[in-house]
């Protein structure tokens, strides 16, 4: 008897595009798709994607909340997740549910915690300029790598807690490597489904991960032999029974996600903020004032690193008219649901002063997702930005270069400026 073939009739409509032609599409241009297809099918659309197939898009204000909050009872992030990540661990806190999702998240979790990545903001700002030091000066740059590898850096020493500098700069370049593309190419990440491309991107990206999980692994059972020395990554792991093997499975994940993202929304806040008079200044001189967290939401809202926040339904569903079968995989597409006119007004503006008022509200504003999948490490990527833009603005006065805003792109599962962030280093103050 052949398989049950999960009908596509209950999918709300969308483009008739080929599968790799909407994902060429949506790779180059995300928010441009996102923007067409509900201004033609409405509130909720679908895409359809090589490996993943149909893909329900969710735009519907009163709607986002309900379905992020319904994992785990009613659908699981992580396996949605696999679909568009396949390196993705099922027991990383990224690629896990339930009880697996639980368990990582919880032996990651005091790494981040807003009280010990506070008291490290001092040394995140002493690093940042030793970094920014390194960068060119009178002439145009992309500021993306830069930051990625600054990021890097930060991540290793702070959240992972690894102390030994030569340590730290030989998993730094390894990170840097395994993650490297000639600029931001519209391929989809490494996995199996994905056609060629995949295949080869796979081979490629397990060639270059290997040296980063031999040095976690080497740190792992270096932290054990001397004994584990805090709440930073390793050592938390170093108390339990996973191998240096399974370890490093776990992280390269993380890994993945502790540079992007963070990076992606650093490179957005000065090539963005950098365009408008006083907003970079405003956040050097307010340190982690309302002024400075009020340009940080802002920049989040026009430019979140996520693409989307993804559910997998575990059981059927009704979402703004539609019946949705257990199966379909659901996106809240980040850009552009914090770009509602309905939710934020002139929402194309960068308008750090809606922030000021209070009367804004937060419907529609999810950069860090929800529910029970929020990101575990949000108050580490707001001490990196409240830490690294003042040491940067006080080391240089960086100008975008490009004459109009850079638009967003997919490198892999992130947005991204689609120049990088080209912009040009001069004097502070200047």
């Amino acid at each position: 008897m052949e398989p049950m073939r999960r009908s596509e009739a209950p999918f709300p409509a969308g483009p008739t595009l080929s599968p790799i032609a909407q994902a060429a599409a949506f790779h180059r241009d995300p928010l441009g798709v996102e923007l067409r297809a509900k201004a033609r099918f409405g509130p909720i659309f679908t895409l359809r994607f090589p490996k993943v197939g149909a893909l329900v898009v969710v735009t519907e204000p009163a709607e986002i909340e309900p379905l992020l909050a319904s994992d785990p009872q009613g659908s699981q992030a992580g396996e949605a997740r696999r679909h568009i990540l396949p390196l993705a661990s099922p027991r990383s806190v990224f690629g896990g549910d339930a009880d697996q999702h639980q368990e990582a998240r919880a032996r990651i979790a005091p790494a981040f915690s807003a009280e010990r990545v506070e008291r490290q903001r001092g040394a995140m700002g002493r690093m940042a300029t030793e970094h920014a030091r390194r960068w060119p000066r009178g002439r145009p740059f992309r500021l993306l790598p830069r930051i990625r590898a600054l990021v890097d850096d930060l991540f290793t020493a702070f959240a992972l807690g690894i102390e030994d500098e030569d340590r730290r700069q030989r998993l730094s370049e390894a990170i840097g490597r395994m993650l490297w593309t000639p600029g931001n190419p519209p391929v989809p990440p490494p996995g199996d489904g994905f056609g060629l491309p995949g295949v080869l991107g796979d081979r490629l990206f397990k060639r270059r991960s290997a040296p980063v999980k031999r040095l976690l692994a080497e740190e792992l059972e270096a932290r054990r032999r001397r004994g584990p020395t805090g709440d930073d990554i390793i050592s938390r792991l170093a108390e339990t029974s996973l191998t240096g093997e399974e370890a490093a499975d776990e992280l390269v994940v993380v890994l993945a996600a502790g540079q992007e993202p963070p990076a992606s929304a650093l490179t957005s806040l000065f090539e963005l903020g950098g365009r408008v008079p006083g907003v970079l200044e405003r956040l050097e001189a307010d340190g982690g004032g309302s002024g400075a967290e009020a340009v940080v939401k802002e920049t989040l809202r026009l430019r979140p690193p996520a693409v989307g926040l993804m559910r997998r339904l575990t059981s059927a569903r009704t979402i703004s008219g539609h019946e949705l079968p257990a199966g379909t995989v659901t996106m809240v597409p980040t850009a552009l649901v914090q770009r509602d006119p309905e939710v934020f007004t002139e929402p194309r503006s960068f308008s750090a002063e809606r922030w000021l008022s209070g009367s804004q509200p937060e419907t529609s504003y999810a950069p860090f997702g929800g529910g029970a999948r929020r990101c575990v490490g949000e108050p580490l990527a707001h001490a990196y930005l409240r830490a690294v833009v003042p040491a940067i603005v006080r080391s240089m006065h960086l100008r975008p270069f490009w004459p109009h805003p850079e638009r967003m792109v997919v490198r892999g599962t992130i947005q991204v400026p689609h120049r990088s962030g080209l912009v040009l280093a001069g004097p502070p103050g200047v």
